[in-house]
Parts: C-alpha cells; structure tokens; sequence
C-alpha cells in the first residue's frame, strides 16, 4: 500500500557504478540508507561525451517520499578536462517530498538537479560541493544546516533555481565553505545566484 516504506541498508564501501547513469529509485516510501555519510560511496564517471544536466545523474529518483541517510554520492566526470561544460549530476530529483539527511554529493557543475517544479524537497545536516549551479532546478527546496563547499574555478555560481516557485530555494543555518586547495574562490569570486530560464 501507498503507506509502507522499503528500507534499504547499504554498508560502508564504494559502490562503484563505473560509466553507468540515471540509475533509478522509482518506487514510492523508499528509505536509502548508509552506514556513514563519509564511508557509504555510489560513484559513477560518464564518459564526458555524454556530458548533460539530464543525461549524467549518478541516481536518478522519480518516486514519491524517498528518504536518503548517511550516504554519499559522487559524479566522477571528468570535470577538468570536459571543456566548456561538465554538467555532472549526483541527484536529479522529479520525485515529490524528498528528505535528504547527512547525505554529501560530490561533483563541480550542477551537483544537485531539483527537476520537479511542483514538488518539495528538504536537505538537512548536509554537503553539497560544486562549481557551476550546483544547486539548481525546480520546486521548493528547504536546505536547513547544509555545508556549501566551493570548488576550484573562477566565476562559480551556488544557486540556479528554475521555473515558478511559491518559495525557491530557502536556506536555514548553512554555511558557504572552500574546497582545499579553492580558499582564494570563496574570497570573494562567487555569486550566491541567479535565475535560470523564467
């Protein structure tokens, strides 16, 4: 029934999707869960041909209530030598009423993809790293004590937020910070925003 949730336990270890994508949780009341954040890895690495904001994503999650714990996430393209654009998702997002909790996404250039106007996705106690609108998309995102981690490039932007929004992206508590080896980035070369699209 709509009510009952699947826990799934995932154990510390890197969990290696090598150039796979999109790989899906489309059930509805599905919990995801690692054993830590730092020690539970799914990590993919698309070939940079088949670089795209709607083509990299490490998980892709179309069900409703899906519930992430203690798990990291990491989209391994190789962003450096990408050229132009290195659109490398962790999470593209068109399910509805998401939490995200102790979860870390590693990536450059739109590491988080909310891909659901109509929806409500909650981050909390989180990190999120990025580059280029790396938080970016659709729906009403609450993020309440996240880590911002800023990467290595000039000009990077945090937020992108698309589409009509009743709230946008609201932040609560979070905290922007560099990346080893980025501190001169967070110094003053990055912008909070901007509009993409409407």
């Amino acid at each position: 029934s709509d009510d009952v949730r699947t826990k799934i336990f995932v154990p510390n270890g890197t969990y290696d999707l090598g150039k796979t994508c999109l790989t899906k949780i489309s059930g509805n009341n599905i919990s995801l869960i690692g054993e830590s954040m730092k020690g539970t890895i799914i990590v993919n690495a698309p070939d940079v041909a088949n670089e795209g904001i709607g083509t990299t994503a490490t998980i892709l999650n179309t069900g409703n209530n899906t519930y992430l714990q203690d798990i990291t996430l990491q989209n391994a393209l190789d962003y450096y030598g990408s050229g132009a654009a290195g659109r490398a998702v962790c999470l593209q997002d068109k399910g509805a009423n998401t939490i995200c909790k102790n979860v870390r996404m590693l990536s450059y250039q739109d590491t988080y993809y909310s891909n659901k106007n109509t929806s409500r996705f909650y981050w909390e106690d989180s990190e999120i790293h990025g580059t280029v609108d790396f938080l970016c998309g659709g729906g009403d995102v609450y993020y309440n004590r996240v880590n911002l981690v800023v990467e290595n490039r000039s000009g990077n932007v945090i937020a992108a937020p698309s589409g009509q929004l009743k709230y946008g992206y609201v932040f609560l508590d979070c905290e922007i910070n560099a990346a080893e080896g980025a501190e001169d980035v967070v110094n003053g070369t990055y912008n909070l925003g901007r509009p993409w699209g409407a």
